[in-house]
């Protein structure tokens, strides 16, 4: 994806939140979202073909997913087709979720850790977290042993690296 993708999809995001957000749908939205990607999952391929028209794709789409989704929903993905956008519909669904919670003052904070963390060890996590960002904080864990030991945050923009890895690089980058 190129840059100017990540923009448009950007733009497209923002106009359906704030569409959805009028309507009082912002959550309801996000959800079918989720249920249309993977409602079309399986479709991928023929949705962004470029020999098949623009009703067949638009009749795929609302066989798929017939009274799954909502009226704002169905039409956003018609758009997405009638504009040949489709292959940006991950990104625009991604950055919708980002926008979801922000209105809701929650945080997505991936972290990452050589080893797997405890229930406690995330909730007390969380909380710090929490504590630090002064936002509510949604944790994505995810087991990386490359990093040897201890854990990776990341929280929008910034980043808390304590992994032995990051301190070995750390350290020989004060040595050079």
């Amino acid at each position: 994806m190129q840059s100017s993708d990540r923009v448009l999809a950007g733009r497209y995001a923002a106009a359906l939140f704030q569409a959805a957000a009028a309507k009082s749908e912002d959550q309801k939205v996000q959800g079918e979202l989720g249920v249309a990607r993977e409602g079309l999952l399986g479709q991928d391929a023929l949705l962004r073909h470029p020999r098949v028209s623009i009703a067949d794709k638009k009749k795929l789409s609302h066989a798929e997913l017939d009274g799954k989704i909502g009226a704002t929903t169905l039409r956003f993905l018609d758009l997405l087709i009638e504009k040949k956008r489709y292959e940006l519909f991950p990104m625009i669904a991604a950055m919708y979720a980002r926008l979801a919670a922000e209105k809701r003052g929650v945080v997505k904070a991936v972290v990452r850790t050589a080893s797997p963390l405890s229930a406690d060890a995330q909730k007390t996590l969380s909380a710090r977290l929490k504590k630090f960002a002064g936002k509510d904080i949604e944790l994505e864990v995810k087991e990386d042993p490359e990093l040897i030991g201890g854990i990776s945050v990341k929280i929008g923009d910034w980043v808390l690296d304590s992994s032995l890895r990051g301190q070995l690089r750390r350290m020989r980058e004060s040595i050079q």
